[in-house]
């Protein structure tokens, strides 16, 4: 156990640079005592020791020094990134524990349910009550696929859709519309705007369906109120900035997560519930539309999340 913790790569970095710093300070320390004895030397003899001792010889201690130094912040780089490597591994390890999960799970459901209607003569309630649970397993899995076909195509961007101005009002209306069926027992509202023909935006329409949907599914996933709630508002700033929030009762972000939450595969918790996907594509998608987003705490106990798109790419 100890070997094991000696050869650690923590272990042996820090090793390296106490090394590293012990031999400039040692080679300074046997450079400035051999010149002394030099000029003891010369003194003792009456020799000329101005050849022995020069301006350059603290010039080729600085630049000495310089070199160590660059070399230490190298090694810092590598260090920092090897750690990043190592992160993103153990994340990459976790997502795929999970997202094997989030399939074998409905899968072995619809297995089960195929195998009772096969062996059993089930009265018509019953197999319309099975295939109601059969449906919400392909939306499960179906939903699964999709996060991964969309990380890949917003991570390519050679096949996102065109950018084309649309009201963003009514096109947050459609999409709420056509995606009703997905949270029956779960309250979703969009607020009233004085006049939606100000929130006319250049949009690429199915990347910002996907920003709106994850966005909408994280405030009722994470949620254990009796009736998820999650409220979503559209305003101007003084800049004629859109700000959209997306406000919900859900259980809330800690704010030592919030700059984390957006990483890839990236989840809170040691149980966490998803695939750390969701809100990484959020945050590409707002970024592709050159806006920005922040989390703050909502009232109601969950979290507002604030898109800001820019006044400047606006059409009215």
């Amino acid at each position: 156990m100890r070997l094991k913790h000696l050869f650690h790569p923590i272990t042996i970095f820090i090793l390296s640079i106490v090394a590293l710093g012990l031999s400039l300070f040692l080679y300074i320390h046997w450079y400035l005592k051999a010149t002394d004895t030099f000029k003891a030397f010369a003194d003792k003899y009456s020799l000329d020791s101005s050849n022995l001792i020069t301006g350059q010889t603290w010039a080729v201690i600085l630049t000495l020094s310089i070199l160590v130094g660059i070399i230490l912040f190298g090694m810092m780089l590598i260090f920092i990134y090897y750690q990043k490597v190592i992160g993103l591994y153990r994340q990459q390890q976790n997502f795929i524990n999970g997202f094997t999960h989030e399939l074998k799970t409905p899968v072995a459901s619809l297995k089960l349910y195929l195998d009772t209607f096969k062996k059993h003569q089930l009265t018509r309630d019953d197999q319309l009550q099975y295939i109601d649970y059969m449906l919400t397993d392909v939306e499960r899995l179906s939903g699964n696929i999709g996060r991964i076909l969309n990380l890949a195509k917003i991570e390519d961007r050679r096949h996102l859709d065109e950018l084309q101005v649309l009201n963003l009002y009514d096109f947050a209306q459609t999409v709420l519309k056509n995606n009703a069926h997905i949270f029956p027992s779960s309250k979703v509202q969009l607020q009233p705007v004085s006049d939606k023909n100000q929130y006319n935006y250049p949009i690429m329409a199915g990347a910002f369906e996907i920003m709106l949907m994850n966005l909408i599914l994280n405030g009722l996933t994470h949620n254990h109120s009796n009736t998820p709630l999650v409220n979503i508002k559209y305003e101007l700033n003084h800049k004629s900035d859109i700000l959209l929030t997306i406000e919900d009762n859900g259980l809330g972000i800690p704010k030592k997560e919030r700059k984390k939450i957006f990483r890839k595969f990236y989840q809170i918790g040691s149980a966490p519930k998803g695939n750390g996907l969701g809100l990484f594509l959020v945050h590409q998608i707002i970024k592709l539309h050159r806006g920005s987003v922040i989390i703050d705490d909502s009232p109601k106990g969950g979290s507002i999340f604030t898109i800001t798109l820019p006044g400047k790419a606006r059409i009215s």
